[in-house]
């Protein structure tokens, strides 16, 4: 039996209750004669994930956590963030700092269980999420280097030189860059030593090409996180290396595998991708549109309650074929991401503070294809934990504006949200935008407070189906009319169990008239062209 199938077999008996199930990975090149697997478990109702990477000997290993050590083993530890400050506060007597002392008790128990020494189990600690893991393998010649990373950028990213450091132990591992470099070669102790330089330089090298700011010093770019880990495991073949920095053949594999491992990383944790990532491929030649029009696009979408990642696919992909026909906005419906009904099926606990990392991969994709979109979504607060039915306005330079939060909530469907409060218009190309969900075209007062804050147009995402005494009648039109603006709004269409949306219309209206009415039984795209001198109209097919 392996140490990898020793580990997980003892993890089931022991008392944090690790699942049966480990992912093994299978992306590890033979020749660095090394097993990983991802073991996962659950605390406190919060997920935990190892990834642990045995070796069948010894293996000379420096670690920024643990110094030079012969390890039979590395691990990167990583828990849910809101476990990190449950259980840090819990071991916070222990040594001062909760989460360091968590990280310490972790590392002990995993050494107990694999039957090592800890001083032969180097660790390190994150945040992230271990399903958002990146390994990137570099060859030249006899020369192989595999990086694993996992990487999060959002919370304590800094500028060192700039940022001020608070800490004399760090306290949590909020944000973090782990990296773990397996060569196939021996390497030195200097060349272990060596190697720490060659991989923060391709970490901060990304960082600096995906434009990361610090969370301190906004206006500067980030070098690192606070609790940044590396990991540098030597081989057991030949040749040996005494050097590895980016001069030499070895340094320059460690160096491109820590960018690209980097790189993957944060845009799976965070979204963060290269300019012209998300672009997508030109289309067949749009339609021809005037000079000053704004093209914008009403995704008319069958969103499948509960169906989170194919939601968001649907999207995207409705946003790529928008993009190709010319628009400049694109709106969804109503809480596009989820469907309406999707609490009683998936509850709310998954969804994360706003902007998670998916509203920054939609933000790439806004500034690669110069779109601005209006996307709705299920929020959490980051700061208050509250849950709101909202709509997020991402401008054309992938500038996340902020969210609309729905002031008019219904129970039932919607009782996992609290009511919003308002809020001043978007500043979108230039033009003030109000907006509006749902039911919030209900009653005049919201419309009329975006009229007297100076509001040019009135966007409505919603989730109406046309049943008899739920409206919307003419609504739309009444909030144009007394507005004197004009309201468009992008229903949606399909079926949830519960209400049939299938007849559902997106409309147009100005002046108190209905000048366009969209419905369609299967999701599709609509466009208007919106001139302000001139108004709207139909881009000729």
């Amino acid at each position: 039996m392996t140490i990898l199938c020793r580990f997980a077999c003892l993890l089931l008996l022991s008392a944090a209750a690790w699942a049966a199930e480990a992912d093994v990975l299978s992306s590890i090149p033979a020749n660095i004669r090394a097993e990983a697997q991802i073991v996962r478990s659950e605390r406190d109702g919060y997920w935990e994930k190892v990834l642990l990477v045995s070796f069948p000997e010894a293996r000379r290993t420096l670690s920024t956590s643990g110094g030079l050590l012969d390890a039979r083993a590395a691990l990167n530890h990583a828990g849910h963030p809101l476990l990190w400050q449950k259980v840090g506060m819990r071991f916070m007597g222990q040594d001062g700092r909760g989460g360091k002392a968590y990280a310490a008790h972790v590392h002990e128990n995993m050494a107990k269980l694999l039957h090592l020494d800890k001083s032969a189990v180097a660790r390190m600690s994150t945040a992230a999420d271990m399903d958002n893991l990146a390994i990137v393998t570099k060859s030249y010649g006899p020369l192989t280097v595999t990086v694993l990373a996992t990487a999060g950028a959002k919370t304590n990213a800094i500028r060192t030189g700039v940022d001020e450091g608070r800490y004399i132990e760090d306290e949590l591992p909020a944000g973090t860059i782990n990296i773990i470099v397996l060569t196939n070669i021996r390497l030195t102790d200097a060349a272990l030593a060596r190697a720490l330089i060659t991989v923060t330089e391709g970490k901060t090298a990304a960082l600096q090409d995906l434009k990361v700011p610090s969370t301190y010093t906004p206006d500067v770019q980030a070098t690192g996180t606070g609790t940044d880990s590396i990991i540098v495991v030597s081989g057991t073949m030949g040749p040996q290396a005494s050097y590895t920095g980016g001069h030499s053949r070895i340094g320059e594999l460690i160096g491109k595998a820590s960018y690209e491992a980097v790189l993957e990383a944060l845009g799976k944790q965070n979204g963060f991708f290269l300019a012209g990532a998300k672009r997508f491929a030109a289309g067949p030649e749009a339609p021809a549109k005037a000079l000053d029009a704004l093209r914008i696009a009403l995704l008319h979408l069958d969103a499948v309650p509960g169906d989170v990642a194919g939601n968001r696919a649907r999207i995207e992909a409705g946003i790529a074929e928008a993009a190709g026909q010319g628009a400049d906005w694109i709106m969804t419906p109503e809480l596009a991401e989820t469907g309406y009904n999707f609490a009683s099926r998936i509850g709310t606990g998954w969804i994360e503070p706003f902007p998670d990392a998916w509203m920054s991969s939609l933000a790439a994709v806004a500034r690669d294809n110069r779109v601005a979109l209006f996307v709705g979504f299920a929020e959490r607060d980051g700061k208050t934990g509250k849950f709101h039915n909202s709509v997020a306005v991402i401008d054309r330079a992938g500038v996340i504006q902020g969210a609309y939060r729905k002031q008019r909530v219904h129970g039932g469907a919607e009782s996992w949200s609290t009511p919003g409060a308002g809020g001043a218009p978007f500043m979108v190309d230039g033009i003030p935008v109000g907006l509006l969900i749902c039911a919030d075209t209900y009653k005049p007062e919201p419309a009329a407070d975006y009229r007297r804050q100076g509001a040019a147009i009135l966007l409505a995402p919603a989730n109406w189906p046309p049943v008899d005494a739920m409206g919307p009648g003419d609504l739309w039109e009444r909030r144009s009319r007394e507005t004197g603006l004009p309201l468009i709004v992008n229903n949606r269409t399909g079926r949830e169990p519960e209400l049939d949306f299938s007849r559902g219309e997106s409309v147009v209206a100005a002046g108190g008239e209905r000048l366009f009415s969209f419905s369609s039984s299967q999701s599709r795209l609509f466009y208007v062209d919106w001139d302000r001198a001139q108004g709207f109209s139909q881009p000729a097919r």
